[in-house]
């Protein structure tokens, strides 16, 4: 659609001293930091009521790159919201309406003077929404990226972002026209769901050997990504997430791996009293103090490379 508009401190000391190491070797040259104490006004020209998500970032030297993804907000007919978020200097935004028929759809609105969705990493192009109740999540560019971007987690799906702004001291205004004639395509589509279970139903038969070694595979690799889930949930609050927002894997996806080198890697007997003291609110960084460092020092190099 074309529209217009107006213009925590880590307690391990030996893996402090790596991750300043990686630092060294990982940190980019920071870009500038934006102007973000400025209003971004979105106006409801039409006649139904607009929901939105926004994404926004910002990024400083010592404190790397974060992001917050939040919604559902709403904008009423003939009214204008300011949908810049306060400590942020980059906005993205994606929108949801119902049309008279009602159809619920992601339609896009294209603008000019502004950043294309997709065209930076701080705008992308499509983000994983809930279908049912509301988002509000903040981390690291790379934790929020990984988790809020396709292949979307059950309860969420693919939703299309329309643009991003900068705000920069410029003030802008954009006006969109959502009306109930509008046809929409249904939000969320099922056709990714029909297709599964198509695929599904053409499978041959197995055999009870091969359902009973499926089984077998499938508890062991269930039991593994329990283990790696307790470790990578710690992970992402611990020091290393400084050092994995400038790897190209990003923070949440190098905190899976090198969750997942630790427990294939360690004794089971150590792996156990590593979920042990994080489940009991233990530090991470602590917790892994006593891996051979030699060990921390592989996991983390097969885990992580420098931004391309």
């Amino acid at each position: 659609m074309l529209e217009d508009s107006t213009r925590k401190a880590p307690r391990s000391k030996s893996l402090y001293r790596l991750v300043c190491l990686l630092s060294v070797c990982l940190l980019p040259i920071p870009a500038a930091a934006q102007n973000y104490g400025n209003r971004v006004e979105v106006c409801n020209k039409g006649d139904i009521e607009l929901s939105y998500i926004y994404f926004a970032t910002n990024s400083s030297l010592f404190g790397g790159e974060q992001a917050k993804i939040s919604g559902w907000y709403t904008i009423e007919p003939r009214d204008c919201k300011n949908i810049n978020h306060t400590g942020f200097d980059t906005i993205a935004v994606g929108f949801l309406q119902v049309n008279d028929k009602g159809v619920r759809g992601n339609p896009v609105y294209i603008l000019e003077d502004v950043t294309a969705a997709g065209d930076t990493k701080w705008a992308p192009s499509v983000i994983c929404a809930p279908t049912n109740g509301s988002l509000s999540y903040k981390s690291g560019l790379g934790v929020v990226r990984d988790r809020y971007t396709p292949p979307c987690d059950e309860g969420f799906a693919p939703y299309r972002m329309s643009f991003g702004v900068i705000p920069n001291d410029v003030f802008p205004t954009f006006n969109l026209k959502p009306k109930g004639s509008d046809a929409l395509n249904v939000w969320p589509s099922a056709g990714a769901g029909q297709a599964a279970v198509a695929r599904s139903e053409s499978k041959p038969e197995m055999s009870g050997l091969e359902v009973a070694a499926r089984i077998a595979i499938g508890a062991a690799k269930g039991l593994e990504d329990g283990k790696v889930r307790k470790l990578s949930a710690s992970c992402e609050d611990s020091a290393l997430v400084f050092v994995f927002s400038f790897s190209q894997e990003g923070p949440a996806k190098a905190c899976e791996c090198f969750s997942r080198q630790i427990v294939r890697g360690e004794p089971s007997a150590v792996v156990s009293r590593l979920i042990t003291e994080v489940e009991a609110g233990g530090d991470f960084d602590a917790a892994t103090e006593d891996l051979p460092r030699q060990n921390v020092e592989r996991y983390l190099e097969s885990c992580i490379s420098a931004p391309k």
